[in-house]
């Protein structure tokens, strides 16, 4: 049977005397309510250390990957400046060889030019004593055509 209201059930306790039951079935549940939040809170925690070691081995495996990275690209920055380096080495190397050559070259086209100078000098010169050659006859061959008075006045009367 169910008891009135406002009326409280007594029991009889270890020690024979009355005890409320109402307080008995109270603290019986703050103590299973006081479990289960520990519980519960036990689970929070290791869901937490879990969550922690979780974010730890991300941030070794980013900071890892991060250092690799980072590795490669020095590498990849190191090989090129080598690549250029010996690629400057061989531009200086062939620009070495080619100066003296070059130096010949342009030696060779000034003595070209020298040598050449002195055949057209030559044949200036040559070409000058012939046509002096031929003047000093035409004049003699023209003198002799000419009668007296145009050979005085320079063939200007008497042809």
């Amino acid at each position: 049977m169910a008891a009135p209201a406002g009326h409280r059930g007594f029991a009889v306790g270890s020690s024979g005397n009355a005890e409320d039951m109402s307080e008995k079935k109270n603290a019986h549940t703050t103590t299973r309510n006081a479990k289960s939040t520990a519980t519960k809170a036990k689970e929070t925690a290791e869901k937490a250390k879990d969550t922690a070691n979780d974010a730890e081995a991300t941030a070794k495996t980013t900071a890892k990957a991060t250092a690799a990275g980072a590795a490669h690209t020095a590498q990849a920055a190191a090989d090129k400046a080598q690549v250029a380096a010996e690629k400057a080495v061989a531009t200086s190397r062939t620009v070495a060889a080619q100066a003296p050559k070059k130096a010949a070259s342009a030696a060779g086209t000034v003595w070209m030019a020298v040598k050449g100078r002195k055949v057209l000098t030559a044949a200036a010169g040559a070409g000058a004593a012939a046509a002096g050659a031929t003047v000093v006859v035409l004049r003699q061959r023209a003198a002799r055509r000419r009668r007296p008075l145009a050979r005085l006045t320079g063939g200007r009367l008497g042809v």
